[in-house]
């Protein structure tokens, strides 16, 4: 995993990803949500639903860690062997929202994402 020079360089290549990633959802219209295509192995809703789910799991650990609770990972009633049970909780959690319900849920998450990492110390980071 590459290291990153401290919070700055972190969120700074964050937030260059995530523009370059939500930018390829620009064009795909909402009737084609649930298309797959060859070579890639979701529809657009999976893989917005895949980054909402990972992202607000991430910002649920810190949660119920700063709240003393016991951190379940990956999640409660998954294990590491069945992610692909966690994948579709996430499907069925985010993909009833249109493509765009999506996008803006996703932008909030990793806004939020951000702003979590720049409230960690160097040293915590």
């Amino acid at each position: 995993m590459r290291e990153y020079s401290g919070k700055k360089e972190l969120v700074d290549t964050i937030q260059k990803k995530y523009q370059k990633y939500i930018s390829e959802f620009a064009t795909i219209p909402e009737n084609l949500k649930e298309k797959r295509v060859e070579d890639v192995d979701k529809t657009p809703s999976e893989n917005l639903s895949y980054q909402l789910g990972w992202i607000n799991l991430l910002l649920q650990w810190e949660k119920d860690e700063q709240q003393g609770k016991d951190v379940k990972t990956p999640a409660k009633g998954y294990k590491w062997n069945n992610l692909g049970g966690l994948y579709q909780s996430f499907y069925n959690q985010y993909g009833s929202f249109s493509l765009k319900e999506q996008e803006i849920l996703l932008t909030k998450s990793v806004m939020e994402l951000c702003e979590w990492i720049n409230s960690l110390s160097d040293k915590e980071l």
